[in-house]
């Protein structure tokens, strides 16, 4: 055999063991891999019109609709549940409606009606006012005043009777000669010029004095709150409803108070929603804090009378208010009827 088909003879040989091991390698390959189903393969191959629907599938199942919850209405009570109730004839000072009104309880933010009538004597309406810098600190009921804002003391009157803001009878307070403690023994000696004897006042906004600490760690009887009795409070509300500017100031169910850093102002709305209800209403003060319940004071005027009603501790200060202002009315009726003059029959011979 020659040495050139020697040669030829061993590359055939290499050529073959080599081409064994790699059939070897790929019978392996097979039996260790799992066999693949049609499954499988259209699982790989791109269907438009399956991801679609499952597109369409996930957006309804993320935007489905909740179904609305019905609300049970609590149904207005037919009785009166103040603690204290006060209505009296301003005509005649005849009391029409009495209940616990020379109990002394937390009056919240009926305050402002005091805190007004002593920025009125002090102040002029016309007066630029500082807004003070804690006044972010001051809890709600509030108006949203900024610090270092410039207003009047009109609108402040304004944003304190109207919505009740606290930020409004801080600022007036603070912006008081003497400072924010002056203004509060001022409230208690005009308190004491109207004949309350049981008035006392902590606060210019009828909101809850407590000591400095952890709110966790302050006890009930570390806590002052503004308190008089329903009988007081009449009389304080009648000599405030008087006054002219408080007078158009609370009969207002809106208002916008001028800002010199908040472009468009503060629009505040009226928290006494007497005043959309169809009655004669020409002045009302409400208040609020979870001690003194909701409290509300508030003047009518049906017929030329003038009917003042107030009623604290209320769990529907509105309610009752409307209730006790019915009663009255029927009650003025009936004591016409039985005080008028009988009419006797004259028999004809």
């Amino acid at each position: 055999m020659s040495f050139k088909r020697f040669t030829l003879l061993a590359l055939l040989v290499l050529s073959l063991v080599l081409f064994g091991i790699a059939e070897t390698r790929a019978e392996a390959k097979r039996a260790v891999a799992p066999k693949k189903t049609v499954a499988d393969v259209k699982k790989n191959v791109p269907n438009k019109t399956v991801k679609k629907a499952q597109v369409k599938k996930a957006q309804v199942k993320k935007f489905k609709p909740r179904p609305v919850k019905k609300r049970t209405i609590q149904p207005a009570s037919n009785t009166i549940q103040a603690k204290a109730v006060y209505c009296v004839n301003l005509a005649n000072n005849e009391t029409l409606m009495a209940r616990n009104e020379n109990l002394k309880l937390p009056i919240a933010s009926l305050t402002k009606l005091v805190s007004a009538m002593v920025a009125l004597e002090n102040m002029p309406l016309d007066k630029k006012v500082k807004v003070p810098d804690h006044i972010k600190s001051v809890p709600k009921s509030v108006v949203g005043l900024k610090p270092g804002d410039e207003l009047t003391v009109n609108d402040l009157l304004h944003g304190m009777l109207i919505n009740s803001g606290n930020d409004c009878a801080e600022t007036l307070a603070c912006a008081f000669p003497g400072g924010k403690h002056k203004f509060v023994s001022a409230l208690n000696k005009k308190a004491r010029q109207l004949g309350s004897k049981k008035s006392e006042f902590f606060t210019p906004s009828g909101l809850d004095r407590k000591p400095a600490g952890p709110p966790d760690k302050i006890s009930e009887d570390e806590i002052d709150a503004n308190a008089s009795t329903a009988k007081e409070i009449a009389n304080i509300a009648r000599i405030a409803f008087q006054d002219k500017t408080i007078r158009s100031i609370v009969q207002k169910k809106s208002y916008v108070m001028k800002s010199s850093v908040v472009k468009d102002g503060y629009p505040i709305r009226n928290t006494n929603k007497l005043l959309r209800d169809n009655l004669p209403v020409v002045g009302g003060k409400t208040g609020f804090t979870v001690r003194a319940g909701h409290c509300l004071a508030s003047q009518f005027s049906p017929d030329k009378k003038d009917l003042l009603i107030v009623v604290l501790g209320s769990p529907n200060h509105f309610n009752d208010t409307r209730l006790v202002y019915r009663k009255a009315l029927k009650d003025i009726i009936e004591r016409k009827r039985a005080s008028a003059p009988r009419l006797e029959s004259v028999a004809k011979n």
